[in-house]
Parts: structure tokens; C-alpha cells; sequence
């Protein structure tokens, strides 16, 4: 089934309708969401792409994330994805914005908004979207980044850092 992105400007204002193909084909500005989720034990969750997707497959990347869909807010689509990728129901209220990124080639050429989930959550992946889980302590997650960058995505290598800023007192 194709997928429809709302194409946008460099403002972030709809101007068209895009497939999900052309939007990465020919590096058309469109919009996702990255999700930062806690675990049962404090850690964040991370996904392993599964090894089946076209893009970075089989790398580590945020709790969640995924492509606005035509017509969607930001917020729908965070909450959809939640259920889609982690079998996890949530509500709007239940985001709080971390920062958004302007689209750029390290992330896809998205408008990204990075979201924290207010409460911990125990997923069930998805095994069409992702191969594993991980729960990980932060302290943890710097070092593994610092010592083995290519088992990351790259959206996820760009953006974790800032995010990162946004909760530096959790270990």
C-alpha cells in the first residue's frame, strides 16, 4: 500500500502531496515523528530496524518514529505510531515536545518533532517494523554511540544528542 506525505517548504507549510517513494527519491521536505520512551526499569527504549525496511535497515534507532501521514498533526501521528510500532496506546497529553529539527540530508530531509512519553511503557514490537527491543541506561547508550557509531541511524545520530541535552541528569 503506497503512503502520502503532505510535501512541504522550507516553513514547514503544506504546498503539495508526495508519495513516500518520491519524498525520499528526490529529497522532497516532509514531515516525522521520533519518540523517547522510558522503560519499566528508568532505561530508554531503543528499536533495531528491522532488517527488512528500505531504509537503514537493521540499525538502532529512537523508541519510535515514523512519517506524518497526509492530513495528520504531529501529535496523531506520534500517538499512531506508538500503537503501530510498539503495541503501546497513548494520548496526546501523554507527549511532551523535546525540539524540532529542520530537514537536512543527515535526517532524511524531514521536519522532525522529538517527543518524550510521560509514562513508562512495556512494548511488544512490531516484527515487520523491528528485529529487537533494548531497555539502556543513557550513560550507556553515550558510550556505545562514542564506540561503535555505524549500529545507529544516521536521523538518530543527528538528533540524539540534542534530545540528549534535554534530560542530562538521567543516567
Amino acid at each position: 500500500m503506497e503512503e502520502w506525505f503532505d510535501w512541504v517548504d522550507r516553513t514547514d507549510r503544506v504546498i503539495g502531496v508526495t508519495s513516500r517513494e518520491d519524498a525520499h527519491r528526490l529529497g522532497l521536505f516532509h514531515r516525522a515523528v521520533h519518540l523517547y520512551a522510558w522503560g519499566m526499569n528508568g532505561g530508554l527504549i531503543l528499536q533495531k530496524r528491522s532488517n527488512s525496511k528500505d531504509l537503514e535497515p537493521g540499525l538502532w534507532t529512537v523508541s519510535c518514529s515514523g512519517h506524518v501521514d497526509r492530513g495528520e498533526s504531529y501529535e496523531f501521528a506520534a500517538t499512531r505510531e506508538m500503537t503501530e510500532e510498539l503495541n503501546v496506546s497513548i494520548e496526546q497529553s501523554d507527549l511532551s515536545e523535546l525540539l524540532r529539527s529542520d530537514p537536512c540530508p543527515e535526517n532524511g530531509y524531514e521536519f522532525i518533532r522529538s517527543y518524550q512519553v510521560s509514562q513508562p511503557i512495556n512494548p511488544v514490537a512490531d516484527s515487520s517494523e523491528i528485529s529487537d527491543l533494548r531497555e539502556i541506561g543513557l550513560l550507556e547508550l553515550d558510550e556505545w554511540m562514542a564506540r561503535e557509531p555505524a549500529h545507529f541511524a544516521s536521523s538518530f545520530r543527528y538528533l540524539f544528542p540534542l534530545a540528549r541535552k534535554k534530560f542530562p541528569n538521567l543516567t
